[in-house]
């Protein structure tokens, strides 16, 4: 009798390892964090999904904005130009963010204008200039930023039907020129 269980036992492993490797592997769901800081769930039918994506926008900590300031307003020929700056302290790259900017002359929105910024990586700086023509810098009574809703950042991109998530991810810094505001 040993000896018939010795010829059927090589026989028996084979088989059986043979049906190990035909079973799926043991999975689980679990989570990783990207390169980026964002929390993914990886499913274990294969899909994946980001943890609750609002909540993580909502734990960005104040100084995880990025960082808009008016540095200054000059008269031009013709019109008002103003000098602004960038300072993207997301943990993430800024690939483009196209705020809308507004001047007013007194409660009334005078010209509005697009200015793009973009790339720029975490830690970086962008200055751009904007002029408005037709009106003197001594008629503008403030400067607003809009809009900016198709930004790619993060994990917006311009497909995101978000409104307003782009502009919060924006602290405008108050300014000596004049009211500046979001």
């Amino acid at each position: 009798m040993k000896q018939r269980l010795a010829k059927r036992s090589p026989l028996a492993a084979l088989l059986g390892a043979a049906l190990l490797a035909l079973a799926p592997p043991a999975r689980a769901d679990f989570e990783l964090t990207d390169a980026n800081g964002r929390q993914i769930l990886l499913k274990d039918d294969g899909t994946w999904s980001y943890v609750d994506a609002k909540a993580g926008a909502a734990k960005l900590k104040a100084e995880q904005r990025a960082e808009l300031v008016l540095q200054r307003r000059v008269e031009a020929p013709g019109g008002c130009r103003f000098e602004l700056n960038l300072a993207n302290k997301l943990p993430y790259e800024i690939t483009s963010l196209v705020p809308d900017f507004s001047v007013y002359r007194g409660e009334l929105v005078y010209s509005t204008q697009l200015l793009g910024f973009g790339p720029l990586k975490p830690g970086d700086r962008q200055s751009r200039s904007l002029q408005f023509e037709g009106i003197a810098c001594g008629e503008i009574s403030r400067l607003q930023v809009l809009g900016a809703d198709r930004c790619e950042m993060g994990e917006l991109n311009k497909f995101s039907d978000v409104k307003g998530r782009c502009l919060g991810l924006i602290r405008v810094q108050p300014s000596d020129e004049l009211k500046f505001n979001k």
